[in-house]
């Protein structure tokens, strides 16, 4: 979906020589097309007009062997993935976004959760707002689902409410 949970723990490449696949080649999303409300929970600074999402292309989850400190960490890869975003009351305004990103998820032994998305995704975050994501972020939930920590890193941030208006 659209990673808006944690993102980031910085490397990804390395973990994945000792990564055990959950079997076989990516599969294909399954995900029916739906509408994200204006400013809808929890992107919590989405657009301030509805978006059609149509999600598209495949995911393969990963496990990973959890280091000291960690209850579990998990691998999700979308080679070949695209978001069609189509502003509702403007259907002419729309865009489709390559997503072919990682996201690295890790729970840690006091319950918070670190998102670490390396390549391009779609996040939402408070501060950022709705964007496509190019490099290396994070972000850190703790164990009642609260953000602890915003997204942040390196890399280039595109506003998708700006592309859709």
């Amino acid at each position: 979906m659209i990673a808006l949970g944690a993102l980031l723990a910085l490397v990804v490449a390395a973990p994945l020589a000792f990564a055990q696949s959950k079997g076989g080649a990516p599969e294909p999303i399954d995900e029916t097309p739906f509408v994200l409300d204006a400013m809808e929970e929890p992107i919590g600074a989405a657009c301030t007009f509805p978006v059609l999402v149509e999600p598209s292309g495949r995911t393969k989850e990963i496990d990973v062997p959890e280091r000291p400190g960690e209850e579990e960490r998990t691998i999700t890869i979308f080679p070949a993935e695209s978001y069609t975003l189509t502003n509702v009351n403007e259907p002419e305004n729309t865009v489709t976004l390559n997503t072919t990103g990682a996201q690295q998820q890790t729970t840690l032994e006091n319950g918070d959760v670190v998102t670490v998305v390396t390549g391009l995704n779609l996040l939402g975050d408070p501060d950022a707002g709705f964007v496509l994501a190019k490099g290396n972020f994070s972000f850190v939930f703790d164990k009642d689902g609260n953000l602890i920590q915003p997204l942040e890193g390196e890399g280039q941030l595109t506003d998708v409410c700006e592309l859709l208006s």
